[in-house]
């Protein structure tokens, strides 16, 4: 063997197409993937990409779990989990980190400081980049991962002042669309159940609640605190029916809390929803369809924003240095029967 041994020469990968196309991991797979949408332009440079290097894909699985990102590990973060939307969230992202051969590093926030603290933990553990889906989080931790070269998606929320991937709900165009609607339905006086403080997701749709409402020319929402919680709900609306000029209508920040406004109205305070006061959400998590809520509410796009915020770390683990952005994802109003709605107008507002 003369002293030298002879490596064994491996198989073209989707990252070597990826960076002869000038283009993503994800692009690539896409490309390969039936019916997978992509531009004529890019799937084009891809294929050419692939015939130069001799590149042939195996199936959409397994071309994700081909051996450059073997092994690495991916951390996620997560609060809200009594929130079956994040609950769902939750199962989306370990099947797509799962199926990408990517090692999992999970944690529960608690408490509204937790976020912080699990950060801090995985960056003691060894992580290559992280996803985070947990309110509570300041600039701080985000720079102590950049300083320890460890990218982050923020999911469902966003930091001021700071520089990181990002997928977000278009939380105030949701917002604008339910001010629409409850106007529409001819409510004169609005009130909002806070989530959380500091939160962007709380903060972006009272603003989108509040401009709406003023360019319509009624006054600021009336608003009280629910902690984006069932009981928080339940407990803020009678807080609102209890004031000398109570509202007509109520727009929870989460459907959690909207659940529990509907209980605090219907059964502890015998008033009738929609024809006394209107509910609304923001989530569209399964049980807002139940015949027993049937809650006019928000649906965000969550296989979207999954998808979204996978891509991005698809091309972080093709190169450090991937391009930091922000993505936002488009929400849509679904309409039942807890909000009542203008006799003239039975489908959504334009």
């Amino acid at each position: 063997m003369n002293g030298k041994t002879r490596r064994k020469r491996t198989a073209p990968s989707a990252l070597d197409v990826a960076r002869i196309a000038n283009v993503s991991r994800s692009t690539v797979s896409r490309t390969f993937t039936e019916g997978a949408s992509i531009d004529p332009a890019t799937r084009s440079l891809v294929l050419e990409a692939a015939r130069s290097l001799g590149y042939r894909p195996r199936s959409a699985a397994a071309s994700m779990v081909e051996e450059p990102v073997v092994g690495r590990t991916v951390g996620l973060v997560m609060a809200n989990l009594d929130n079956p939307f994040y609950q769902a969230v939750l199962a989306g992202f370990l099947g797509e980190l799962h199926q990408r051969g990517l090692r999992v590093m999970c944690r529960a926030a608690a408490a509204l400081d937790g976020t912080e603290i699990e950060i801090s933990s995985m960056l003691e553990q060894g992580v290559d980049a992280m996803i985070v889906a947990a309110s509570g989080l300041r600039s701080g931790a985000i720079e102590a991962c950049a300083a320890a070269g460890v990218p982050v998606v923020l999911f469902n929320r966003a930091v001021e002042g700071v520089d990181a991937f990002s997928v977000q709900t278009d939380n105030v165009a949701g917002a604008r669309a339910i001010a629409e609607l409850l106007v529409l339905g001819g409510h004169k006086r609005i009130a909002f159940i806070n989530g959380l403080e500091g939160a962007s997701t709380n903060r972006d749709r009272l603003a989108g609640l509040t401009q709406r409402l003023e360019e319509l020319g009624l006054e600021r929402p009336i608003q009280e605190w629910g902690e984006y919680t069932f009981e928080g709900g339940r407990e803020a609306a009678k807080r609102l029916m209890m004031q000398t000029e109570p509202p007509d209508a109520i727009f929870a920040a989460n459907d959690i809390s909207a659940l529990g406004a509907l209980e605090g109205l219907r059964r502890d305070l015998s008033i009738s929803v929609p024809e006394e006061v209107s509910v609304v959400g923001f989530d569209d998590i399964p049980m807002a369809s139940w015949p027993s809520f049937n809650l006019t509410t928000v649906r965000q796009r969550r296989n979207k924003m999954i998808a979204a915020a996978m891509a991005m770390i698809d091309d972080i683990m093709a190169a450090k240095e991937a391009e930091k952005r922000t993505v936002i994802v488009d929400s849509r109003l679904i309409l039942r029967g807890s909000a009542r709605l203008a006799r003239s107008e039975p489908d959504q507002p334009s």
